[in-house]
């Protein structure tokens, strides 16, 4: 089988109206029904903070202090912001399944329907093997920040004639 994944970063609907948010449901509905082989992966792409937030408003409920109470309630807050701020980098992955003998094909209906998503006003891209690895690693380490994720965990710490793999 041929996998493709497709990158599809939804638009701030918290600014969108009530007709417009169903609009986009719709709009979703129609190309998941439209296009069977498609099947949707819902990770987010940004970081989540509700661990961080839970021990602070646990450490703020147990504090004696009125400062420590006063300085987690402002953790918190600051948390929120961040996750405000990253709501629009969020990214979901939709993955494609095509046979892979019929190589031709799948091209062909890869781009028929990345076109399909985005006539239904959805910013779509093929995601390249990086994105997709960042994705990943978003979701089970919940790590942003680094830069180059290697295809096997502790590939990095390998050496072979002293030059990393």
């Amino acid at each position: 089988m041929l996998y493709t994944y497709i990158m599809l970063r939804p638009d701030n609907i918290s600014v969108l109206g009530r007709s417009e948010v169903l609009a986009k449901i719709r709009n979703l509905q129609n190309i998941l029904s439209d296009v069977a082989e498609l099947q949707m992966l819902c990770m987010s792409s940004a970081q989540n903070y509700e661990d961080n937030k839970r021990y602070y408003r646990h450490l703020a409920e147990n504090a004696e202090s009125p400062m420590v109470k006063q300085l987690c309630l402002q953790e918190i807050a600051y948390l929120d912001e961040i996750n405000i701020a990253m709501s629009t980098s969020r990214e979901f992955a939709m993955i494609l399944r095509h046979r892979a003998d019929r190589l031709d094909d799948a091209r062909r209906s890869i781009m028929q329907i990345l076109n399909l998503i985005r006539e239904h006003q959805f910013h779509a891209r093929i995601a390249t093997k990086d994105s997709f690895k960042r994705l990943l690693a978003i979701y089970y380490v919940g790590d942003i920040y680094t830069e180059h994720v290697p295809d096997f965990d502790g590939m990095q710490y390998m050496e072979v004639n002293n030059a990393t793999v």
